[in-house]
């Protein structure tokens, strides 16, 4: 896993809080993506939106922060 710095991932999101809820709610969708697919199942998740040779869902969810591919919503309610 490479290492990154935590100062360039906020500069693409607004705290560090809004940072970790859209990288683990991504990596956990990229997580039961990966489970279905091992195991042959049909999911209705969007797959990895980058190519990468490794299966950890976290370090494919920063990957596509880094590359502008997923974005968050603020709302009143919480982050979507």
């Amino acid at each position: 896993m490479d290492l990154f710095n935590i100062d360039d991932l906020v500069s693409i999101v607004d705290s560090k809080y809004s940072l970790c809820i859209c990288l683990a709610k991504r990596a956990r969708e990229l997580g039961a993506y990966i489970v279905a697919k091992r195991n042959m199942e049909r999911v209705n998740i969007v797959p990895p939106l980058v190519e990468m040779n490794t299966n950890d869902p976290l370090e494919i969810a920063i990957q596509e922060l880094i590359e502008n591919k997923v974005s968050f919503i603020r709302v009143k309610d919480g982050i979507k």
